[in-house]
């Protein structure tokens, strides 16, 4: 079988800025006695994050963890403000990866807080990206909602003001955009929906209709690799969500197949994918 690869998969651009800056800061710190934080997962991969963990990175999930002194990565997804400053007045030095499309979206909820809009941001609200878009807005007049389904949850408001988390699907905010417009007499879009990941998505829909059996690659943890995987589905029914090749299941192909699409999250390395491809042509099934 054939293996094709769709363009752009891998790393993005704002994952590549927060490994390198991670790097950078563990290997100055490495001889140095100084312990490096990060609150969570700062790019949500496995393999990657144990990767870090073996170069010293201490990964907590408490706050009264973090030494003072000691150096704290805000992740890729970004941080709240008031955690941030807590941190600073224990004499933690702060090295911010936040994605520049998350700070932007993070940016805009805060401004249309301020402006008196009742704020809606579609997303995950267990998401670390969107609990950190919340804590920017610093208000409790504010709505987070997934689904259409869950329109309901939205009251009336004489304005209305929308984000969107960065990994959202945009077919899914159009629905969503749709069934606000019986809620407020107005409404504020911002659109911060990343365009790498619209992208993406666009070039993964068009390979999944187009071959045989879809495969995509990436932590099972991660939003935008699982909305690639959802995606996938609506054109393709043998469309699989795995981690690394080792997940791949033999049964998934049948001997008339010919043809494999692959597909990789912002957070999946180059190397995870290349593994994938080498599996699905040069072992028989």
């Amino acid at each position: 079988m054939k293996a094709i690869i769709a363009k752009n998969s891998g790393y993005c651009f704002g994952v590549k800025r927060a490994l390198e800056i991670t790097e950078n800061v563990l290997e100055k710190y490495k001889n140095k006695n100084i312990s490096v934080f990060s609150m969570g997962q700062i790019i949500h991969n496995r393999g990657v994050i144990e990767d870090l963990k073996t170069r010293g990175l201490e990964v907590v999930e408490n706050e009264n963890d973090i030494i003072p002194g000691s150096v704290f990565i805000v992740r890729s997804h970004g941080m709240s403000p008031r955690f941030l400053k807590k941190l600073k007045l224990k004499g933690v030095i702060i090295i911010d990866t936040s994605c520049p499309f998350v700070k932007r979206a993070q940016a805009k909820a805060k401004l249309i807080s301020k402006k008196g809009y009742h704020l809606v941001i579609i997303g995950n609200k267990d998401h670390p990206e969107v609990m950190s878009e919340m804590e920017h807005a610093n208000t409790s007049d504010l709505t987070v909602i997934e689904t259409p389904e869950e329109l309901h949850k939205v009251k009336k408001h004489v304005k209305i003001g929308v984000i969107m988390q960065t990994t959202q699907i945009k077919s899914n905010s159009k629905a969503i955009i749709a069934g606000l417009l019986d809620k407020a007499s107005q409404i504020l879009i911002e659109n911060t929906i990343c365009r790498v990941t619209e992208n993406r998505q666009d070039v993964t829909g068009r390979l999944s209709k187009n071959v045989d059996v879809m495969l995509i690659v990436g932590g099972k943890n991660s939003a935008n690799t699982a909305h690639l995987a959802s995606i996938a589905r609506q054109y393709n029914s043998r469309s699989y969500h795995i981690e690394t090749y080792k997940e791949i299941n033999r049964s998934w192909f049948g001997p008339a197949d010919t043809t494999v699409g692959v597909s990789g999250g912002a957070s999946t390395p180059q190397k995870d994918i290349s593994d994938v491809k080498y599996y699905i042509e040069n072992f028989k099934f």
